[in-house]
């Protein structure tokens, strides 16, 4: 960015020559430092594309670390508007028998996943965070989908989109709902980092 910037500093440096200066000779001057400044930014802006600074698309394999976050590309993706138990967490079933909930919700989205390519859309940020995408397979939401079938929580806030599948989840007692267990991010606020949260850290 600092290069487009210089480039358009020239490019007025040579706009003002052209029409301020008394001399000819000046403004030839001033029209040439103008005509290069402007060619000097194309290539600035072919060398830095729009859609760069908008964001990206990542597809490919992806690999599991929990029901709300995963990898592709090496970079660590969080689903947007879950929030999905840490793969230690342990909740209880509807005979209040413990069981391993983050584990089943991996393995449950794992299955869902298969071998089909995962898109991801990005925010534009650093690599080397974790980020938040709208993650897809075939063209199915894969944040909503993890939400209905009961492994996940919606998000806390108002309006969010998927407070009706939520719901809908609820009422039907699917996954984490047929029993008892702890809101995920309580879970993680009481036992420290949990796996995701470790490789974020890392990353």
């Amino acid at each position: 960015m600092s290069i487009i910037v210089g480039v358009l500093l020239a490019c007025a440096a040579g706009l003002a020559g052209t029409l301020l200066c008394p001399s000819p000779e000046k403004r030839r001057e001033g029209q040439h430092l103008a005509l290069a400044g402007a060619a000097l930014l194309g290539s600035a802006l072919f060398a830095f594309p729009l859609s760069a600074r908008a964001g990206e698309t990542l597809i490919g394999p992806a690999t599991i670390i929990d029901g709300g976050n995963l990898v592709i590309a090496d970079r660590h993706v969080r689903l947007y508007g879950v929030s999905a138990p840490d793969l230690d967490q342990t909740c209880w079933d509807a005979r209040e028998r413990a069981y391993p909930c983050g584990r089943a919700a991996a393995k449950a989205l794992t299955q869902r996943i298969g071998e089909a390519p995962v898109t991801c859309e990005l925010p534009d940020a650093p690599s080397n965070i974790t980020l938040t995408a709208l993650c897809r397979v075939a063209g199915e939401d894969l944040g909503a989908w993890v939400v209905g079938q009961g492994y996940a929580m919606a998000e806390r806030q108002d309006s969010h989109p998927y407070a009706e599948i939520a719901a809908r989840a609820w009422g039907r007692r699917l996954g984490m709902w047929a029993g008892v267990f702890q809101d995920p991010d309580a879970w993680r606020q009481s036992h420290g980092s949990g796996l995701a949260a470790q490789l974020a850290t890392r990353s």
